[in-house]
């Protein structure tokens, strides 16, 4: 047993003078995108996107209100298979708003994608770059998509190097 805990022990110091001679960056994604002018192009054009399916969803709605207040108002005076033929129409009005709101997320996310994509290849080729041009063995980003710190020792390490200024000055030519 003693023997084993001093195994664990040697090969933890080993690991941590292994540790200690590798080189470490970090990069702040967000400060690199926020620099890129195609950012506000990107924004502009997710906005617009938005404001066209908000469009597209607020006529449908607008359609949708009249179509069942007509309804509503003439019932009285239809027959019975124009009531069932109507309530068939509203309610797959009804299921097409509802499908038109649940689909705008993902749909929205692969346009954001689409649009960030080319953007974010490039940020990740330009921090491939420097690593390889400062010889850095890892490159951590300092933050992850809810803004928390991915590894906040990273920034402490005192063998860390922070590579965000280099990647927005090669982003920003």
């Amino acid at each position: 047993m003693k023997k084993l805990i001093l195994a664990v022990f040697l090969i933890l110091i080993g690991a941590g003078q292994l540790l200690a001679q590798q080189r470490i960056g970090f990069a702040e994604p967000q400060l690199i995108l926020d620099s890129i002018p195609e950012r506000d192009r990107i924004e502009r054009e997710l906005e617009r996107f938005f404001n066209e399916w908000e469009n597209d969803y607020e006529n449908l709605y607008e359609r949708y209100s009249e179509e069942l207040f007509l309804y509503q108002d003439s019932r009285a005076q239809l027959s019975e298979s124009q009531i069932r033929q109507e309530e068939m129409r509203l309610r797959e009005m009804a299921e097409e708003l509802e499908f038109m709101q649940q689909e705008f997320g993902m749909v929205f996310e692969q346009k954001r994608a689409e649009l960030l994509g080319p953007v974010v290849e490039r940020i990740n080729e330009a921090i491939a770059t420097i690593a390889r041009q400062k010889n850095l063995d890892y490159v951590f980003q300092s933050e992850t998509s809810n803004a928390e710190p991915m590894f906040f020792i990273i920034k402490t390490n005192p063998n860390a190097i922070n590579i965000t200024d280099d990647v927005i000055a090669r982003m920003n030519p």
